[in-house]
């Protein structure tokens, strides 16, 4: 079958439509009324939203359909406490820019007064002085995402109970095979590393509540105690 062409009448109003799209993104393009005049940034806590909005203000006073996203995306994300980030255009003239920021998992002491933020994938984002009493406190050598002490220390925490969980004061990591958990009233579990973490758990629970103050579950099978 033969597919009929638009009749005569209409092209001209197909070629009037298309001279409106090209003058109507011409507008947009060229004209101060849809500059980019407004950076909103939302979703920071830790960040300064200043910092954050520094990645667009190269898009300031600029077609806002010149602004590219993507890199503004791309520079946001480079930061180390964000974990998600969303740009978009909010007509006729801002960027708005949404940050989800990482949630702290562990504390790690680097002196007396100040702790490094580290998050349950491992990133270091943040340094401060006062921490969470809902975040562990871990000692570690070098923490971040490619340390393997701290991605085999989070992996322990994640698998104890919340009857254990509860009575851990800190964590020392001075290897990934040497996690030690630090209880109340002075009972220490040598946990080892992050392999059958259920095992562990039922023989350290076991031996904890025979009496025994200092229990080594590194080897579950043949666990030792004093």
């Amino acid at each position: 079958m033969r597919r009929r062409m638009p009749g005569r009448k209409a092209w001209p109003w197909l070629a009037a439509a298309l001279a409106l799209t090209v003058l109507a993104f011409g507008i947009v393009w060229a004209t101060p009324l849809f500059a980019v005049k407004e950076i909103e940034v939302t979703g920071t806590e830790v960040l300064d939203p200043a910092e954050v909005a520094e990645a667009a203000e190269d898009s300031l006073d600029r077609s806002i359909l010149r602004a590219d996203l993507d890199d503004i995306a791309g520079e946001v994300a480079s930061l180390p406490a964000v974990k998600a980030v969303d740009v978009t255009r909010s007509w006729p003239s801002a960027i708005l820019i949404a940050v989800t920021e990482r949630d702290p998992y562990m504390a790690v002491p680097i002196d007396d007064e100040t702790f490094l933020m580290v998050d349950s994938e491992g990133v270091v984002f943040d340094e401060v002085a006062d921490i969470p009493d809902s975040i562990w406190i871990v000692e570690l050598g070098d923490p971040g995402p490619g340390d393997l002490a701290t991605l085999e220390t989070i992996e322990v925490l994640q698998a104890l109970p919340p009857d254990l969980s509860d009575e851990v004061e800190r964590v020392e990591s001075p290897s990934p095979a040497s996690v030690t958990l630090y209880l109340e009233g002075g009972r220490t579990v040598t946990w080892g590393d992050g392999s059958e973490n259920d095992k562990k758990t039922r023989v350290a629970t076991r031996l904890l509540e025979s009496g025994y103050r200092h229990v080594d579950v590194s080897a579950p099978d043949a666990p030792t105690v004093s």
